[in-house]
């Protein structure tokens, strides 16, 4: 019975830990952020969308906490998603992110800045989705 209570405050401290981190989505498809943001509520992250840079960096200017990953569309009007990565990086060092797009797929020409940022083609399968947040997620908790 004692090592059940002893288990119960880190558990406690971990979800309200969990509760503070959360995933930034930008991206200007409506349809596109619905589907991601059902899919990561699924995996009960919590979401913040955004339909362009602007909305981004208004969110993460006024968030409590910084986004624990940035999931974000390359092609946007106005401020694109690699533009948008680049800024969100040199205020928050640390973000993970994945960038997407269902209109890039030679990435040849891919900027050598970003080369390290994780990448999906849309479309992508939900497993896909969640494999790659775990993964950024993780390597972010490390």
């Amino acid at each position: 019975m004692a090592t059940s209570d002893q288990k119960s405050p880190p558990t406690s401290a971990s979800a309200s830990a969990a509760s503070s981190r959360w995933i930034l989505l930008v991206d200007d498809e409506p349809a596109m952020r619905q589907l991601i943001e059902a899919v990561l509520d699924t995996q009960h992250w919590s979401v913040k969308v955004a339909d362009g840079a602007a909305a981004a960096l208004a969110t993460v200017s006024s968030a409590a906490t910084p986004p624990a990953l940035m999931i974000c569309d390359v092609l946007m009007p106005g401020i694109d998603g690699l533009e948008l990565t680049r800024r969100m990086l040199a205020k928050l060092p640390k973000l993970k992110v994945i960038l997407i797009s269902g209109h890039l797929l030679d990435l040849s020409w891919w900027p050598t800045d970003l080369r390290e940022i994780c990448f999906l083609t849309k479309p992508f399968s939900n497993e896909q989705l969640i494999n790659a947040v775990r993964e950024a997620t993780e390597a972010g908790a490390a």
